[in-house]
């Protein structure tokens, strides 16, 4: 009795979507605190909001920070590591800036001293207990979403993610009774459209101009746009790679004269270092958004492949049966 019970609340649609969305829960939870464990941080992901750290870190860029003890902190003008820290005068105040010089203290503990790329003068130094890690890698465009939901306030990133989680409900979990029938009368034989493409045809090919366009925007594009989540709140532009050097070697101030920027790239990443004032200043291994988008590309388009191959296939089946003697 008590299984049939569980086989019939099983395929109820309603059971199954409250069991979708605690999935969905446990997933993104238990990956947060499975991220915050392996880089040793309660921060393990950050938006930067200023631009103290231009060009190094862009307004919008998601940060990846990793918790080390200060005596593993690099302290250089050029090569020192990129911290997060919190600001002695205000701790809720998170600082992103490069550690540019640390004094060992008698009791054994270290002050750091930062400075923002970006800005003319250092930091106050700050003590150790205050170090919240270094920047290992940066996510370009993705964090100017959260930085213009945080600005909207709570009630309305309730709204909005109430409303994105009832679409894709609707989408997955509520087919209409017209959607079953019409699933039904194509089960062997797909709806056309314009003339002879199908709808999945239609959907690949707009799914691979979608791709492509990205894939040079990531590399050539900039977007400006007005980011109320900014400090303040500013224009920003996000850029592809090779408009991210030029971007680089515009800098011509004093404190932050770049006369060339230097392009390496590793597998789905790639790092800027720029030659300041006759010194190597190094930048940081970013996820490529245009390697990402070129694999992406390359799955589909084979996994489609092999689609097709497998129907033409049964299609050769089915005509040319071999005949019986």
């Amino acid at each position: 009795m008590a299984v049939a019970t569980l086989k019939r609340l099983w395929k109820n649609e309603y059971f199954q979507t409250v069991m979708m969305i605690v999935l969905m829960v446990v997933i993104v939870f238990g990956f947060w605190y499975a991220t915050r464990a392996a880089l040793s941080t309660e921060y393990p992901a950050l938006a930067v909001v200023s631009t103290s750290m231009l060009p190094t870190l862009n307004v919008g860029d998601i940060i990846i920070v990793q918790g080390v003890p200060a005596s593993q902190i690099n302290a250089n003008y050029t090569t020192g590591d990129i911290v997060v820290y919190r600001m002695p005068s205000t701790p809720e105040k998170l600082i992103v800036h490069r550690a540019v010089d640390k004094v060992l203290n008698p009791d054994g503990t270290w002050d750091i001293t930062t400075k923002g790329d970006n800005n003319a003068r250092s930091d106050s130094s700050f003590h150790e207990s205050y170090l919240i890690g270094r920047v290992v890698a940066r996510i370009p465009y993705v964090g100017n979403f959260v930085l213009f939901i945080n600005a909207l306030g709570n009630f309305y990133y309730f709204v909005i993610v109430i409303i994105i989680i009832i679409n894709i409900l609707f989408s997955i979990f509520f087919d209409t009774d017209e959607k079953k029938e019409t699933a039904n009368e194509e089960s062997h034989e797909k709806k056309k459209l314009f003339g002879k493409l199908g709808i999945g045809t239609i959907f690949f090919i707009i799914l691979n101009v979608l791709l492509i366009g990205f894939t040079i925007f990531s590399l050539f594009g900039i977007f400006t746009f007005w980011q109320i989540g900014a400090d303040p709140p500013q224009y920003v532009a996000i850029r592809g790679m090779y408009a991210d050097v030029q971007y680089h070697e515009s800098f011509k101030i004093s404190y932050n004269n770049v006369s060339k920027a230097i392009l390496s790239q590793g597998f789905l990443t790639y790092k800027i270092d720029c030659i300041v004032n006759g010194a190597i200043r190094l930048g940081v291994p970013t996820f490529s958004w245009m390697q990402a988008s070129i694999l992406l590309l390359l799955f589909l388009n084979l996994w489609m492949a092999n689609k097709y191959f497998q129907f033409a296939k049964k299609l050769k089946q089915a005509f040319f049966k071999p005949k019986a003697l």
